[in-house]
């Protein structure tokens, strides 16, 4: 059975990330249902290494060195990508480095997946309640940092002229 094809058995994951406690799962439909949002909300993408990066955008020449060293950053996309066939969708990639010892853990774990899509724990436009993140989770993946909320990682639009911070 293939991971990504049986949409009933993808298991929704709660797990702390290098920047805050996350639901993630393969299936960003799933996780704007227990958030409480629109379905067709664009959720961000998580993956481990610029290889896998790599096979799912371009990214333009002028930010690769900036995409590659940065830490706890996000970038959207525009375009046409591997995801997708339609050249006006916006995809939003966060690569997880492990640059120390307590963010090793998150990049071991998704490893594991090609990629898996990330969302805060809580629900839509609400804080942190460990409860509410319990109950709607599948799966508890625990750590030594344990679940909390922090700050969530910076957003930058990045097109092929321009780079613009949205949050």
């Amino acid at each position: 059975m293939d991971f990504f094809t049986d949409c009933e058995v993808m298991p929704i994951f709660l797990a702390q990330s290098d920047t805050t406690a996350g639901f993630l799962c393969a299936d960003f439909v799933k996780l704007n249902a227990i958030k409480g949002r629109l379905k067709s909300q664009n959720t961000l993408l998580t993956l481990d290494s610029f290889c896998k990066l790599k096979n799912l955008v371009r990214i333009p020449q002028k930010y690769k060195n900036r995409v590659r060293r940065s830490a706890k950053n996000t970038f959207i996309y525009s375009g046409k990508h591997a995801l997708s066939s339609n050249e006006n969708t916006k995809l939003a990639i966060r690569v997880v480095k492990p640059h120390r010892l307590q963010e090793a853990s998150h990049a071991d774990f998704l490893r594991f997946f090609p990629f898996l899509y990330s969302s805060s724990a809580n629900a839509h436009h609400q804080m942190f309640h460990l409860d509410f993140a319990l109950q709607k989770v599948d799966m508890v993946v625990l750590d030594k940092r344990g679940l909390a909320e922090s700050q969530p990682s910076k957003i930058y639009k990045i097109s092929n002229f321009n780079l613009k911070c949205i949050r």
